[in-house]
């Protein structure tokens, strides 16, 4: 998986300041591969409405990074205890507008940190009880132009002056092609396992597209299967091979729904909230972060 999957972080309140919005990813948020889609597909009909479609074929080719700043009292091998200095900040700036492979760059401040950080984890009081906008670190973040970018620019950038870690990633299959993901239930002893049960049964899922497929928020519906979730992870986190450490088994099978009008998906999530075989309705996200999501069972 790759040194920033497989790394071991230090301390809760200086690593989770740069690593907080990757770590949720664990097994199954950022679930990817055209034609794995189409397993089971025959099993699937138009239900007078959308049609179940299996994942679109394109994928995304680039991805984003953040560069993270060194604070003063950064665990960060790299930081030695120094913050970052202005004339580090600017070299630094100067060297990711410079690179070929970059395309965006823009700084983050420690206010502007503070700002996202609470809008991505509004639902966690306990999270931001512990946290300030002085814990936030600043940082670079913007584009990559090709996925094939996206391992070099960590090794390249992780040990330049002032840089205390550096993350980079795919983006997300899900990201354009759809509003709502439907997670449903997974094997028993996964992140994904419903109480009392185990994966979302045939009938479970004609049921949740005929719910899915009828709605009049719903434009295209696509049902991915786990081969596919597991694609996506690792297009996400630029693993070329994820090998048998991250099995098969423990990826969910969800149901992603383009919407007529993004903002009626709360109105999707509640129309398939508790229904059974559902693990959970959720706004699309980045693939790496936690959603926005209702809960459902």
């Amino acid at each position: 998986m790759g040194d920033t999957v497989g790394a071991t972080m230090p301390t809760v309140g200086r690593v989770l300041l740069a690593g907080v919005t990757t770590v949720a990813v664990a097994f199954g948020t950022a679930g990817a591969a055209g034609a794995a889609g189409a397993v089971d597909q025959q099993d699937r009909q138009d239900r007078q409405g959308v049609q179940v479609l299996p994942p679109p074929d394109d994928w995304p080719e680039g991805g984003t990074f953040t560069v993270f700043l060194c604070r003063d009292d950064d665990v960060w091998e790299n930081c030695r205890g120094r913050a970052t200095t202005a004339e580090q900040e600017r070299v630094l700036e100067t060297r990711l507008r410079a690179m070929p492979k970059v395309t965006e760059v823009e700084f983050e401040s420690r206010e502007e940190a503070w700002a996202n950080f609470r809008k991505q984890n509004a639902g966690n009081k306990t999270l931001l009880s512990a946290l300030q906008v002085e814990d936030m670190p600043e940082s670079f973040r913007g584009r990559l132009r090709h996925w094939d970018d996206i391992v070099p620019f960590r090794s390249e950038l992780g040990k330049a002056a002032g840089v205390s870690t550096v993350f980079s990633f795919g983006d997300f299959f899900w990201e354009d092609k759809a509003d709502v993901t439907v997670t449903l239930c997974g094997h028993k002893k996964t992140v994904y396992a419903c109480k009392g049960r185990g994966s979302a049964t045939l009938e479970e899922k004609k049921a949740i597209e005929a719910r899915l497929g009828t709605l009049e928020e719903s434009q295209n519906l696509y049902f991915e299967n786990r081969a596919h979730a597991r694609r996506v992870f690792g297009h996400v986190w630029a693993v070329k091979s994820l090998g048998s450490g991250v099995p098969e088994s423990r990826f969910p099978e969800s149901y992603h729904a383009k919407l007529v009008d993004p903002g009626r998906a709360k109105t999707v999530i509640d129309a398939v909230k508790g229904m059974a075989g559902v693990y959970e309705a959720a706004m699309v996200g980045d693939g790496r972060s936690a959603p926005v999501t209702v809960g459902t069972r």
